[in-house]
Order: structure tokens, then C-alpha cells, then sequence
């Protein structure tokens, strides 16, 4: 049984493709977009979504108080539509989807609005809430660790790449505006969590002579949770697998959900105990710990001294530094079935 139908959700089914699988969420695959939809070619790719890509990016631009600065980018990303990506992704899982919302869990009986339903194997990719993990009243669930995003889609042009605005709008995090080939995605974030950021998104927006229109978003949860709680793996958000300083949670939901998948298959199969599996899964896990942490201390000092953004989009440019520094950042939840593009991709082309 997985509950949540979304980034890792959807990569925990497809390494299960064959057994018997339910995939549950509370919406249609699909719908209730949350993310800004950014994530490395090769990521969308892994998961048979190619066709959902809108634009592909070559490179990073860092807006600051003192200009602009350009970061190549080692590997190609992209933008891509949200509904299209699952449609895809959940094509390639063949699996089982039942529409409910999943409400807790007893035992390894899971709890829904359309009634109970019992798995051998649980799985919680539920997002920042970890429904099945986190239970009421559990301190695995710990707002602390959760920054908070809004972003709202427009159409207009745009420079080409993916660009972060460090200004007043938001002193405790960045705003973004992601072009999507006609539309651009404008968002805000808020490092500390707050959820009230609609007039900061309407003041970014109004630099470039725009209003937001339909808004959407929602907490971001990093700070690596325990990744098996009293049987259940969990995965994506619901473990705080999203990357602290950036926001990025595509890339480490897909990893980790593959990795995840790939062991419960393991189970099933009479090669690995549930036990064996969850020290596994931990110790995949532990391995990006160190990145994590160095990440979250990069983003406690960016909250203390905002002007940091400047000098390290600088330092890093100018001395060598940014490729040694992006291939780390790109290392986290390395998985050896995903790999960079190697082919030259259509950058800033449009739908592909």
C-alpha cells in the first residue's frame, strides 16, 4: 500500500511494477499541484515522463541587491507540466490507484475515507503531514524543519534559464521565476515557514508589471526523518527528504522513492527481510546526511546575514569553485539508475 500519489509515490510504484500494488491519494493522478516543477532532465526522464517537459535550462541566474550572476549548469533541467508528468509516471507503474483520502493507519491497516484497506508492505510519500508515519501527536512531524512556497503562473516572456531573486520581498528565503515557454511560474519562499505570503508574492510580481492569478504552493519538509517508522518506509517529504537552502525535492523524492522500491521488491521476493530492507533504506540515506547538514548551516547563515547571498553567488563564479560545488549538491541520494544526459537536449526551445 503507498499512500500519496505524487513524486516519490509514483517512483516507489514503478520499481514495484508486477506485484500487487495500491497507490492511494486523495485526488485524481494528477491533480493538486503544489511544486514549482523543476527538476534535472534526467530525473523526468527515469520516470518515462519526457513528454511532460515544457522548457529545458542550461544554466542558474542569481538576482541580488548587487546584480546578477550567471551558474552554468552541469547537467540539464528543466520545467515540465505537473498533471502530464504523474499521468506518465503512473502509466509506467502499472498499478493499482484508489481515490481516498488517507486519514492514519492501524497496524498495517491503512485508514480512508472510502474505508479500511490492509498491505503486507506500507509506504508513506504523503508529503510534509507523513499521515501514516507521523500519527497525532508525534513529534516526527516537526514544523521547525519546513520552509513554505507560493508561486502562481502567468503569461508573459522571459530570459531564458532558472533564476532566484535574493531581495526585500522575502528577507527569510528567495523568489523565483521559472519560464515555461509563454508562461512563467513567479514564486516567493519563506525559510522559516510562513504561510502568509501572498502580498509578497504580488509585490515580486509587480516588478515586472504583473498580478498573480491562481495561486498554489505549500510547506517544503527537509531535514532528513527517520525513513522507516514501526514497519512503514517512508519517503519524499513525509521523511524530509527535500534539500534545505534550495527547496529542491523532486529530484531527492524520485531517488529516494526508487531506492525505496527497489528493496520492498527485495521483500517481496523472499531476498531481504522488512527489517534487512529498512537498515538498507537508512543507510542510503545517511549517506547525503553530511550534505544535508552543511546545507542546513548554509541556510541558517543566509537567514543571519541575507547579504551572504551576494558574496557567495560572486566568490563561488569567480574562483573555480562552482562546478567542484554543483557536483556535490548534485551527488545527494546518488542512484546508479539515473544518470545525466549525455545527449544535447533543445535548451530554451519550448515544449519539446
Amino acid at each position: 500500500m503507498i499512500a500519496g500519489a505524487s513524486f516519490a509515490g509514483l517512483a516507489v510504484a514503478q520499481r514495484l511494477r508486477g506485484k500487487r500494488v495500491a497507490l492511494l491519494d486523495r485526488a485524481p493522478v494528477g491533480d493538486g499541484v503544489t511544486s514549482a516543477c523543476g527538476a534535472p532532465v534526467s530525473i523526468v526522464r527515469a520516470m518515462g515522463a519526457e513528454a511532460s517537459i515544457q522548457l529545458v535550462h542550461d544554466r542558474l541566474v542569481l538576482h541580488t541587491r548587487a546584480g546578477e550572476t550567471v551558474w552554468p549548469l552541469p547537467e540539464p533541467f528543466c520545467t515540465f507540466d505537473y498533471r502530464r508528468f504523474c499521468e506518465l509516471a503512473f502509466a509506467h507503474a502499472g498499478v493499482e490507484f484508489i481515490q481516498a483520502a488517507v486519514t492514519g493507519r492501524s497496524g498495517s491497516t491503512v485508514r480512508t475515507s472510502r474505508g479500511d484497506f490492509s498491505g503486507t508492505l506500507l509506504v508513506d510519500a504523503t508529503g510534509w503531514r507523513a499521515v501514516l508515519a507521523g500519527r497525532p501527536g508525534s513529534p516526527y512531524v516537526n514544523r521547525r524543519w519546513m520552509a513554505f512556497g507560493i508561486e502562481s503562473e502567468v503569461e508573459c516572456a522571459f530570459e531564458p534559464g532558472l533564476h532566484f531573486y535574493f531581495l526585500p520581498e522575502v528577507r527569510d528565503g528567495y523568489a523565483w521565476a521559472f519560464p515555461i515557454g509563454g508562461l512563467v511560474r513567479f514564486g516567493v519562499l519563506s525559510y522559516l515557514g510562513r504561510s502568509k505570503l501572498g502580498p509578497a508574492l504580488e509585490q515580486f510580481m509587480s516588478r515586472f508589471g504583473l498580478r498573480p492569478l491562481s495561486v498554489h504552493g505549500g510547506f517544503l519538509a527537509s531535514g532528513l526523518r527517520t525513513p522507516a517508522v514501526d514497519g512503514v518506509f517512508v519517503a519524499g517529504d513525509a521523511s524530509g527528504h527535500c534539500l534545505p537552502l534550495t527547496g529542491e525535492g523532486i529530484r531527492t523524492a524520485v531517488l529516494a522513492g526508487f531506492t525505496c522500491g527497489a528493496l520492498l521488491r527485495r521483500v517481496l521476493d523472499g531476498e531481504l527481510t522488512r527489517v534487512h530492507a529498512a537498515d538498507e533504506y537508512q543507510a542510503f540515506l545517511a549517506k547525503s546526511r553530511r550534505k544535508f547538514r552543511a546545507l542546513t548551516w548554509a541556510n541558517l547563515a543566509l537567514l543571519v546575514l541575507p547579504r551572504l547571498a551576494v558574496t557567495t553567488a560572486k566568490i563561488l563564479r569567480r574562483s573555480g569553485l562552482l562546478e567542484p560545488f554543483l557536483a556535490h549538491y548534485l551527488d545527494v541520494f546518488t542512484h546508479p539508475g539515473v544518470r545525466p544526459t549525455d545527449e544535447t537536449l533543445p535548451v530554451h526551445s519550448g515544449r519539446l
